[in-house]
């Protein structure tokens, strides 16, 4: 599937100003508050890790005066750009990184429903199979089929990409720094305080 088949369809239809028109107006609809929204989600995740000890501590670093993640901040728009100009200059780099994202997903989904199995039946040891496990089981066989068919190239570096994160987290592991979510503590009961007005 061509990722610019709607930009080509406009060419066809009005010339090559409609289709700059179209691309201009979906960057600047969509295209730039998207990537704005992306890459503060991506810097708080690096910031999070990083004050859980998963990844270095200079991304835990926050400014005091804008009260950001100031370094995860930098890091994801200078990774960003160098990825998004690097793609540009190829032929297929749109439809490449759209696959490239897409296989991501997907694997983090499968990752999740793996999760689910994991957390549920072996942890705490439900009886609800059909939840737990049954369903989980057929959503990672669609999942797996999407991904098995996914784009090759986005295989090879999506796979290098989980290869890594599997390094990273064995790594943690051996040096002690087992990953813990902060917050997940089980919440405290409080003593009820009603207030006389």
């Amino acid at each position: 599937m061509n990722g610019t088949a709607f930009y080509d369809a406009a060419a066809v239809a009005g010339g090559g100003w409609l289709a700059t028109l179209c691309a201009v107006a979906t960057a600047i609809a969509w295209g730039l508050p998207n990537s704005m929204v992306a890459q503060v989600a991506t810097s708080r995740l690096l910031y999070a890790m990083a004050r859980d000890r998963q990844l270095p501590a200079f991304l835990a670093k926050v400014s005091i005066r804008r009260n950001v993640p100031i370094n995860a901040t930098l890091l994801t728009g200078a990774v960003s750009l160098v990825l998004g100009l690097y793609m540009a200059t190829r032929a297929d780099g749109i439809t490449l990184l759209s696959s490239l994202i897409n296989f991501g997903a997907m694997v983090a989904f499968l990752v999740l429903h793996v999760s689910v199995v994991v957390h549920h039946l072996i942890r705490q040891r439900s009886s609800n199979w059909w939840a737990h496990l049954v369903m989980p089981g057929i959503g990672f066989a669609i999942l797996a089929y999407v991904v098995i068919n996914a784009n090759i190239a986005a295989q090879r570096l999506g796979l290098a990409w989980l290869a890594l994160g599997m390094v990273v987290l064995a790594g943690l592991y051996l040096t002690g720094r087992r990953p813990a979510l902060s917050g997940l503590a089980p919440a405290q009961p409080q003593a009820r305080h009603v207030e006389r007005v």
